[in-house]
């Protein structure tokens, strides 16, 4: 059992048969409040959450079951028991995972490029989906696979997964407020001449039969901040900070500011130095959805990345380098 300290006292507990709880001691503030608005407001269920609660009559008061409505006063110990929904259309397989942070409630993972996120109807095994699924199942738990954060197949980095939709609300709405961010390397075509720069230019289909994406006046907001790391005579290496999070976005945004990614061929980007998009994500900063606490993940870049910073150091041109603290080697 896990303990947190703050301004209030929750605790969550899980057991091999994932089945959860959460436990909340009224505070001063909450006396004489209804149950269902400590649960909206404090601990911040989803409406969905809300509903499952109710339907599995799982809530109670000082180990007495009670309906959302039922009032509580200061010194009340609530508890929220739910079973989360174990319908599992994925396949486990067996396959290494590089996990960069793990607990009862949340997975991070460094996944690696030509790898695909979630199953396909023609593509059901290989993916990251696949091994996350294996690995919970050897711990005795059969939660739903539900990635926070998205990458592309040939994107490496690390990703963040929920292990129940009350982390995956948590998480989720820590996204649509900007709470979470993301930070990507990419190595781009050509110098980037400005040190740093916030491209807010909508991004979308140029028309309903394009399969590539592209800055078009008809598309949704998409905001990315970018800074140069460091610039080779052909090229630059460069940190991205996401304010969105539309598909594609940074391949798009930096093929319009004419520094396509080295290797993404869909988006301009050559071959002759790197087989995929020169783009990983870096480091991931969030709140932990139980515990609040500050959270700081990185993902060490894969080799593919570094032979080909190397290759652009060591032809003798290297021209500046605004930050050390990136380790390369």
């Amino acid at each position: 059992m896990l303990g947190f300290s703050g301004s209030y006292d929750m605790i969550t507990e899980w057991s091999l048969l994932n089945y959860m709880h959460i436990e909340y001691r009224v505070t001063k503030d909450n006396d004489n409040q209804k149950v269902s608005q400590i649960l909206k407001s404090r601990l911040k269920f989803s409406r969905g959450e809300i509903r499952r609660i109710k339907r599995c009559a799982g809530l109670m008061v000082n180990d007495q079951t009670v309906r959302l409505n039922a009032l509580v006063k200061e010194g009340d110990l609530i508890r929220v028991n739910f079973q989360d929904d174990v319908a599992q259309p994925v396949i486990p397989q067996d396959i290494p995972l590089n996990i960069l942070f793990e607990d009862e409630h949340i997975l991070a993972v460094n996944k690696p490029f030509n790898m695909l996120v979630h199953p396909l109807s023609y593509h059901v095994l290989n993916t990251l989906a696949n091994g996350v699924i294996y690995h919970w199942q050897q711990q005795g738990h059969n939660s739903k696979f539900r990635a926070v954060s998205r990458l592309d197949k040939d994107t490496s980095g690390a990703i963040l997964i929920a292990k129940s939709s009350y982390s995956c609300h948590q998480l989720s709405e820590q996204m649509k407020n900007g709470l979470c961010q993301r930070e990507y390397l990419a190595v781009v075509h050509n110098r980037v001449t400005m040190e740093s720069g916030i491209i807010d230019l909508p991004i979308g289909r140029p028309d309903d039969d394009s399969l590539i994406f592209g800055v078009t006046d008809q598309g949704k907001e998409a905001v990315t901040h970018f800074t140069v790391i460091q610039r080779f005579a052909s090229g630059s290496l460069v940190k991205l900070r996401l304010g969105t999070g539309r598909t594609h976005q940074i391949r798009v945004h930096m093929k319009h500011l004419g520094h396509s990614l080295m290797g993404d061929d869909l988006y301009g980007g050559s071959l002759d130095l790197i087989l995929r998009q020169a783009l990983h994500s870096w480091r991931l900063e969030f709140n932990h959805p139980v515990t609040k606490e500050k959270m700081q993940l990185e993902a060490p870049l894969p080799t593919d990345m570094t032979s080909l910073i190397h290759k652009l150091k060591n032809d003798g041109r290297e021209l500046n380098c605004l930050d050390s603290q990136l380790r390369l080697e």
